[in-house]
Protein backbone atom coordinates (compact mmCIF):
# COMPACT_ATOMS: atom_id res chain seq x y z
CA UNK A 1 0.00 0.00 0.00
CA UNK A 2 2.58 2.82 1.04
CA UNK A 3 5.46 1.26 -0.44
CA UNK A 4 2.94 1.84 -4.49
CA UNK A 5 1.86 5.01 -3.56
CA UNK A 6 -1.40 3.95 -2.96
CA UNK A 7 -1.46 5.77 0.37
CA UNK A 8 -2.16 9.93 0.49
CA UNK A 9 -2.71 12.36 2.97
CA UNK A 10 -5.80 14.66 2.94
CA UNK A 11 -5.93 17.71 4.88
CA UNK A 12 -8.98 18.60 6.77
CA UNK A 13 -8.44 22.75 8.04
CA UNK A 14 -9.23 23.89 11.46
CA UNK A 15 -11.15 27.20 11.69
CA UNK A 16 -11.40 30.22 14.12
CA UNK A 17 -15.01 30.35 14.64
CA UNK A 18 -15.10 34.23 15.22
CA UNK A 19 -12.45 35.54 12.40
CA UNK A 20 -13.49 32.40 9.96
CA UNK A 21 -9.34 31.90 9.16
CA UNK A 22 -8.15 28.61 8.70
CA UNK A 23 -5.58 28.31 12.10
CA UNK A 24 -4.32 24.48 11.04
CA UNK A 25 -5.05 21.63 9.75
CA UNK A 26 -5.25 17.62 10.62
CA UNK A 27 -3.90 14.81 8.48
CA UNK A 28 -6.29 12.27 7.21
CA UNK A 29 -5.35 8.59 5.38
CA UNK A 30 -7.13 7.87 2.42
CA UNK A 31 -6.67 4.77 0.54
CA UNK A 32 -6.75 5.42 -3.19
CA UNK A 33 -6.58 1.69 -4.78
CA UNK A 34 -6.37 0.65 -8.26
CA UNK A 35 -9.29 -1.24 -8.71
CA UNK A 36 -11.75 0.09 -6.01
CA UNK A 37 -10.72 3.70 -6.23
CA UNK A 38 -10.46 5.85 -3.21
CA UNK A 39 -11.26 4.01 0.21
CA UNK A 40 -12.02 5.93 3.41
CA UNK A 41 -9.96 5.04 6.39
CA UNK A 42 -13.07 3.42 8.42
CA UNK A 43 -13.34 -0.13 6.10
CA UNK A 44 -9.42 -0.28 6.16
CA UNK A 45 -7.98 1.32 9.18
CA UNK A 46 -9.83 -1.40 11.76
CA UNK A 47 -7.92 -4.70 9.57
CA UNK A 48 -4.70 -2.73 9.31
CA UNK A 49 -4.65 -2.62 13.56
CA UNK A 50 -5.25 -6.52 13.71
CA UNK A 51 -2.69 -7.10 11.31
CA UNK A 52 -0.20 -5.28 13.09
CA UNK A 53 0.87 -3.13 10.38
CA UNK A 54 -0.94 0.54 11.84
CA UNK A 55 2.24 1.25 13.06
CA UNK A 56 3.71 1.16 9.40
CA UNK A 57 0.47 3.56 8.24
CA UNK A 58 1.27 6.27 11.36
CA UNK A 59 4.98 6.27 10.45
CA UNK A 60 4.10 6.67 6.97
CA UNK A 61 1.39 9.37 7.86
CA UNK A 62 3.55 11.12 10.28
CA UNK A 63 6.40 11.59 7.79
CA UNK A 64 4.58 12.68 4.73
CA UNK A 65 3.10 14.96 7.39
CA UNK A 66 6.29 16.44 7.97
CA UNK A 67 7.56 16.48 4.17
CA UNK A 68 4.11 19.00 3.53
CA UNK A 69 5.35 21.07 6.57
CA UNK A 70 9.02 21.34 5.77
CA UNK A 71 7.51 22.45 1.97
CA UNK A 72 5.26 24.94 3.09
CA UNK A 73 7.37 26.35 5.84
CA UNK A 74 10.24 26.80 2.88
CA UNK A 75 7.59 28.59 0.70
CA UNK A 76 6.11 30.41 2.90
CA UNK A 77 8.21 31.59 6.06
CA UNK A 78 6.11 30.07 8.86
CA UNK A 79 3.80 27.23 8.63
CA UNK A 80 0.52 26.29 11.01
CA UNK A 81 0.54 23.27 12.65
CA UNK A 82 -0.75 20.21 11.20
CA UNK A 83 -2.12 17.24 13.88
CA UNK A 84 -1.58 13.50 12.92
CA UNK A 85 -3.35 10.59 14.87
CA UNK A 86 -1.32 8.44 17.18
CA UNK A 87 -2.57 5.08 17.15
CA UNK A 88 -3.06 3.08 20.96
CA UNK A 89 -0.50 0.51 19.17
CA UNK A 90 1.88 2.29 19.01
CA UNK A 91 2.71 3.45 23.47
CA UNK A 92 3.51 -0.83 23.54
CA UNK A 93 5.53 -1.69 20.85
CA UNK A 94 7.49 1.11 19.54
CA UNK A 95 9.59 4.35 20.79
CA UNK A 96 6.96 6.62 20.25
CA UNK A 97 8.73 9.73 21.80
CA UNK A 98 11.93 8.67 19.77
CA UNK A 99 10.74 8.24 16.75
CA UNK A 100 8.53 11.42 16.50
CA UNK A 101 11.46 13.51 17.55
CA UNK A 102 14.06 11.94 14.64
CA UNK A 103 10.97 12.56 12.37
CA UNK A 104 11.08 16.21 13.01
CA UNK A 105 14.48 16.96 13.65
CA UNK A 106 14.67 15.02 10.01
CA UNK A 107 13.04 17.54 8.73
CA UNK A 108 14.17 20.77 10.98
CA UNK A 109 11.06 21.26 12.21
CA UNK A 110 9.66 22.59 15.66
CA UNK A 111 7.65 19.52 17.79
CA UNK A 112 4.86 22.28 17.83
CA UNK A 113 4.79 22.14 14.08
CA UNK A 114 3.31 18.45 14.59
CA UNK A 115 0.33 17.82 16.61
CA UNK A 116 -0.38 14.79 17.76
CA UNK A 117 -4.11 13.57 18.08
CA UNK A 118 -4.91 10.35 20.29
CA UNK A 119 -8.10 9.09 21.07
CA UNK A 120 -9.71 9.22 24.33
CA UNK A 121 -10.33 5.45 24.41
CA UNK A 122 -6.57 5.15 24.86
CA UNK A 123 -6.70 7.40 27.72
CA UNK A 124 -8.89 4.77 29.93
CA UNK A 125 -5.84 1.96 29.68
CA UNK A 126 -2.82 1.65 30.93
CA UNK A 127 -2.54 4.89 32.32
CA UNK A 128 0.75 5.01 34.53
CA UNK A 129 2.24 3.74 30.72
CA UNK A 130 0.16 5.99 28.50
CA UNK A 131 0.02 9.03 30.74
CA UNK A 132 4.10 8.71 31.46
CA UNK A 133 4.55 8.68 27.54
CA UNK A 134 1.93 11.73 26.93
CA UNK A 135 4.26 13.68 29.50
CA UNK A 136 7.13 12.71 27.68
CA UNK A 137 6.20 13.87 24.43
CA UNK A 138 4.62 17.37 26.00
CA UNK A 139 7.88 18.01 28.28
CA UNK A 140 9.80 16.94 24.53
CA UNK A 141 7.58 20.26 22.92
CA UNK A 142 4.59 18.32 21.02
CA UNK A 143 1.06 19.42 21.43
CA UNK A 144 -1.17 16.96 22.70
CA UNK A 145 -5.09 16.82 21.44
CA UNK A 146 -7.27 14.03 23.27
CA UNK A 147 -9.20 13.37 20.06
CA UNK A 148 -13.41 12.19 19.97
CA UNK A 149 -13.99 13.22 23.43
CA UNK A 150 -17.25 12.72 24.59
CA UNK A 151 -17.71 9.34 22.15
CA UNK A 152 -18.38 7.07 24.56
CA UNK A 153 -15.89 6.72 27.68
CA UNK A 154 -15.44 10.46 28.56
CA UNK A 155 -15.47 11.61 32.40
CA UNK A 156 -14.62 14.45 34.59
CA UNK A 157 -11.97 12.57 36.38
CA UNK A 158 -9.91 11.94 32.71
CA UNK A 159 -9.76 16.23 32.50
CA UNK A 160 -8.54 16.53 36.03
CA UNK A 161 -6.05 13.96 35.37
CA UNK A 162 -4.68 13.32 31.71
CA UNK A 163 -1.94 15.46 30.37
CA UNK A 164 -3.57 17.11 27.23
CA UNK A 165 -3.10 20.71 25.68
CA UNK A 166 -6.23 20.57 23.12
CA UNK A 167 -9.88 18.63 23.61
CA UNK A 168 -11.53 17.75 20.40
CA UNK A 169 -14.93 17.44 21.19
CA UNK A 170 -16.98 14.52 19.34
CA UNK A 171 -19.11 15.10 16.67
CA UNK A 172 -22.06 13.69 17.90
CA UNK A 173 -22.66 16.97 19.72
CA UNK A 174 -23.26 18.64 16.71
CA UNK A 175 -25.32 15.96 15.50
CA UNK A 176 -27.60 16.48 18.93
CA UNK A 177 -27.24 20.42 18.58
CA UNK A 178 -29.64 19.70 15.16
CA UNK A 179 -32.10 17.61 17.15
CA UNK A 180 -32.60 20.02 19.23
CA UNK A 181 -31.44 18.75 22.38
CA UNK A 182 -31.67 21.20 25.22
CA UNK A 183 -29.59 18.85 27.79
CA UNK A 184 -26.61 18.13 24.61
CA UNK A 185 -26.21 22.04 23.70
CA UNK A 186 -25.64 22.72 28.25
CA UNK A 187 -23.18 19.86 28.53
CA UNK A 188 -21.44 21.40 25.26
CA UNK A 189 -21.19 25.18 26.51
CA UNK A 190 -19.84 23.32 29.74
CA UNK A 191 -17.35 21.15 28.51
CA UNK A 192 -16.19 25.16 26.75
CA UNK A 193 -16.57 26.69 29.75
CA UNK A 194 -14.73 24.40 31.84
CA UNK A 195 -12.34 23.65 29.78
CA UNK A 196 -10.90 27.07 29.56
CA UNK A 197 -10.40 26.90 33.14
CA UNK A 198 -8.62 23.95 33.10
CA UNK A 199 -6.50 25.84 30.27
CA UNK A 200 -7.08 23.24 27.48
CA UNK A 201 -7.90 24.71 24.14
CA UNK A 202 -11.42 23.30 22.34
CA UNK A 203 -11.72 21.94 19.03
CA UNK A 204 -15.30 21.20 17.65
CA UNK A 205 -15.44 18.35 15.46
CA UNK A 206 -18.30 18.17 12.65
CA UNK A 207 -19.11 21.71 12.30
CA UNK A 208 -21.37 21.29 9.25
CA UNK A 209 -23.96 24.35 9.52
CA UNK A 210 -24.24 28.01 10.01
CA UNK A 211 -26.57 27.79 13.05
CA UNK A 212 -23.92 25.34 14.67
CA UNK A 213 -21.62 27.88 14.22
CA UNK A 214 -23.48 30.78 15.62
CA UNK A 215 -24.35 28.36 18.60
CA UNK A 216 -20.69 27.91 18.86
CA UNK A 217 -19.43 31.30 19.15
CA UNK A 218 -22.34 32.43 21.00
CA UNK A 219 -21.00 30.16 23.98
CA UNK A 220 -17.30 31.20 23.29
CA UNK A 221 -16.40 28.10 21.55
CA UNK A 222 -13.14 29.16 19.33
CA UNK A 223 -11.66 26.50 17.04
CA UNK A 224 -14.06 24.13 14.88
CA UNK A 225 -13.47 21.46 12.23
CA UNK A 226 -15.96 20.66 9.74
CA UNK A 227 -17.69 20.95 6.46
CA UNK A 228 -19.36 23.90 6.58
CA UNK A 229 -15.90 25.66 6.75
CA UNK A 230 -14.16 22.39 4.46
CA UNK A 231 -13.72 18.96 3.96
CA UNK A 232 -10.66 17.12 4.24
CA UNK A 233 -8.47 18.16 0.80
CA UNK A 234 -5.66 17.05 -1.13
CA UNK A 235 -2.63 18.62 -0.20
CA UNK A 236 -2.15 21.17 -2.98
CA UNK A 237 -5.66 22.16 -2.47
CA UNK A 238 -4.66 23.14 0.84
CA UNK A 239 -1.84 24.60 0.29
CA UNK A 240 -3.96 26.77 -2.30
CA UNK A 241 -6.26 27.74 1.06
CA UNK A 242 -3.63 29.00 2.94
CA UNK A 243 -1.95 30.90 0.80
CA UNK A 244 -5.97 32.63 0.38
Amino acid sequence: MCEQGQIVIYIQPKYDVVHKKIVGGESLVRWLHPKFGMIPPFKFITVLEKNNYITRLDYYVWEKTCQLLRYLKDKNGSVLPISVNVSRVNFYTTNLVSNLLKLVEKYNLEPKDLQLEITETVYTEEKQVIYSIISELQEAGFKILMDDFGSGYSSLNMLKDAPIDVLKLDMAFMRNLDNENERNNIIVESIVELSKKLNISVVVEGVESEKQVNFLKSIGAEVIQGYYFSKPIPTDEYEKLIEE
